[in-house]
């Protein structure tokens, strides 16, 4: 964090790590995502079948808005290791990184993705030299940041010339980011234009913010209630523990504005060529 945040802010990334390793301990959780330790809405298309394939999906989607895949890879906020062992399909384990804030859930990132390097850090404080990486890509965590332009800020920092942001974002309601359980209101952003404006602030161009909230939140949505009243019809799980498990997709509902996928470059000569 940068110096000038509050001690509230300071706890901040303390809290949501817990509450993310919290769910480790989850079995059924961690069967509706096919044991990949992937915790993402995904992307659902005609051909998605299940949570693992629409989180595949989703890290695919963002992956397309390269236009090739090579050099070094940032995967922030990279939980259990699931995005970052899918990454390894296109970028040499060696090049890849992880961060994430807690050491818990890289405990099992370095299992699932091994030959990886892998740190505790702060998003929005990257503890890397400027220009080391080509690509930093971040999934469904930014919304959780204090404050999304810092790490934009970071992010512009340690690319490359040439290099690219990916992100997939939640944009939450005005309301929501001013509740206890979010305490993220500074870093309240209004609809695409002001998320472009952000990104432009800190020096990134060609950016691209595409509205996913069909194929991911909501495609999400639906496929989680099913799934865990299949598991209550099929007498695997309690009437209290499918209240539980909806209760948190249903609490989203009116919280959720929407899904963004997002690119952004960082001027300059193409990532991989010699710069000057």
């Amino acid at each position: 964090m940068t110096p000038h945040c509050t001690a509230a802010a300071a706890t901040a990334p303390d809290q949501v790590g817990a509450r993310y390793d919290r769910m480790l301990d989850s079995q059924v959780h961690s069967q509706y995502y096919g044991h990949s330790d992937f915790l993402n809405y995904g992307y659902w298309d005609e051909g998605t079948e299940n949570q693992r394939q629409a989180s595949e999906r989703l890290v695919e989607k963002l992956l397309e808005f390269l236009p090739g895949r090579g050099g070094r890879i940032l995967d922030v906020a990279c939980g259990k290791g699931a995005t970052t062992r899918y990454l390894c399909r296109f970028f040499p384990p060696e090049l890849v990184t992880g961060i994430n804030i807690s050491e818990r859930q890289l405990e099992i990132a370095r299992k699932n993705a091994p030959g990886c390097t892998f740190r505790v850090m702060d998003a929005t404080r990257l503890d890397f030299d400027a220009r080391s990486f080509d690509v930093v890509i971040c999934v469904e965590a930014a919304f959780h940041f204090r404050t999304r332009r810092r790490f934009f800020g970071e992010a512009f920092r340690v690319l490359r010339p040439g290099g690219h942001l990916l992100l997939s974002d939640i944009l939450m309601h005005a309301e929501a980011e001013r509740r206890r359980r979010y305490r993220h209101e500074e870093n309240y952003v209004r609809d695409e234009q002001e998320y472009r404006d952000q990104l432009a602030a800190v020096g990134f161009t060609d950016i691209r913010v595409v509205d996913a909230t069909g194929p991911c939140w909501k495609g999400h949505f639906m496929n989680v209630v099913r799934f865990f009243h299949e598991k209550f019809f099929a007498g695997e799980i309690s009437r209290q523990q499918l209240a539980d498990h909806l209760r948190l997709s249903y609490d989203r509902v009116p919280d959720t504005e929407k899904y963004l996928l997002v690119a952004a470059m960082k001027p300059g000569p193409p990532a991989g060529a010699p710069e000057p």
